[in-house]
């Protein structure tokens, strides 16, 4: 072999050489990697991967042998139909996934479909929600997107079935129908419950009061919950252990609430047609108001719209700190300054007013500060 020839053979071999320890390294930095994230324990594994919607989570078996069965024990089901191009794939990914993942509780739900799915099989959302709460489900969210609300509802009566006992501390639904029955021995552990665009069904006398079924709820928010097709209905709220209350845009023609224990109370959206019957909250801290702004467009009903703000405010007497939002402000001045002005101020532990306007008329501004106890109750423009 001439020298020309040994030398060629010998850059084939340096050649092979280096690229045999660059494969080497490569694998035991794949090595590396894979024992890294072996070693972790299982439950932080599983509370990674809870942070991802289950299709996500399911992709994730690819990884390598060790990860195949993970995704089986994740506690968190984020159920999401925006996910699959067809519904049929979603759904038959959803039946896989709760009959192949371990028999472990789920901690928590989130189910999100549109609504024109519920012409396809209404049963679908049902069989997802008492999955969930026969496997100890702490957390429960149905939402129904791009729904007008009244179809889905009815569709939607028996979400829940007979649930005669589950962990359930938090229920968030959208689009959905509420009885008074709801919860009537199933619920008996929430603490927080969000019904928004729901149909809440109220008993013959024309009342709608499930609330004593949940004796330990502390957050409450009705948003754009209508009360179906009667008149003259009434809302009422009891809570003995409420801190937090959420209303906005409420169809019911009067309202009653009692929560002793009531930190923060947000009203949004306010219609002429609510009446407040009685309202008491001895221990209110703060509150914010945001009139529906068809109010100042609603004339020749001042009378009433006069009545329906001075209970209202009478029930707030306890506030310590007031938010008033800018439509209030202009419903106050234009139409109600004369009466309010006749009033004393119900407000006797006003501490702070917050006004999200440039100025506000004197009788206003006598109206909420002149009764307060406190010292100097301070004025804020934001």
């Amino acid at each position: 072999m001439n020298n020309s020839s040994s030398y060629e053979v010998g850059k084939a071999v340096k050649r092979r050489r280096n690229e045999q320890q660059q494969e080497e390294e490569e694998e035991e930095y794949s090595i590396t990697t894979t024992d890294r994230l072996s070693l972790l324990p299982g439950p932080i594994i599983h509370h990674i991967l809870s942070f991802l919607d289950t299709k996500s989570a399911v992709q994730t078996s690819v990884l390598s042998r060790l990860w195949r069965s993970t995704w089986k024990h994740v506690p968190v089901l984020r159920l999401i139909s925006g996910s699959f191009r067809q519904f049929s794939s979603f759904r038959r990914f959803v039946d896989n996934v709760l009959s192949l993942r371990r028999p472990f509780n789920v901690r928590e739900t989130l189910f999100i479909m549109s609504h024109h799915h519920l012409d396809e099989d209404v049963s679908f959302v049902a069989k997802v929600a008492r999955y969930s709460l026969s496997h100890d489900a702490q957390h429960l969210v149905v939402q129904l997107l791009g729904s007008t609300g009244l179809e889905a509802s009815r569709r939607l009566s028996n979400l829940f079935g007979t649930i005669s006992h589950c962990s359930l501390e938090t229920l968030r639904l959208s689009v959905s129908l509420i009885d008074c029955e709801f919860g009537s021995s199933g619920f008996r552990m929430l603490k927080t419950l969000e019904l928004r665009c729901c149909q809440l069904v109220p008993d013959e006398d024309g009342v709608f009061d499930p609330f004593p079924n949940f004796p330990h709820l502390e957050n409450l928010v009705l948003d754009g919950c209508c009360q179906g097709d009667r008149y003259e209905t009434h809302l009422k709220i009891s809570g003995p252990k409420l801190l937090n209350l959420e209303l906005c845009v409420i169809w019911f023609s009067s309202v009653e609430i009692d929560a002793p224990r009531l930190k923060l109370f947000d009203l949004h959206h306010l219609l002429d047609s609510v009446k407040f019957a009685k309202l008491s909250f001895p221990s209110l801290d703060h509150a914010s108001i945001d009139i529906n702004d068809q109010f100042e467009f609603m004339e020749g009903n001042e009378d009433s719209v006069a009545q329906c703000l001075i209970s209202l405010f009478r029930g707030l007497s306890n506030v310590t700190i007031l938010r008033l939002e800018p439509e209030t402000i202009k419903v106050l001045s234009s139409i109600i300054p004369e009466i309010l002005y006749q009033q004393s101020s119900p407000f006797s532990r006003m501490e702070s007013l917050i006004v999200t306007a440039n100025s506000v008329p004197y009788s206003q501004l006598a109206y909420f500060l002149e009764g307060s106890s406190a010292a100097e109750p301070t004025l804020d423009f934001i």
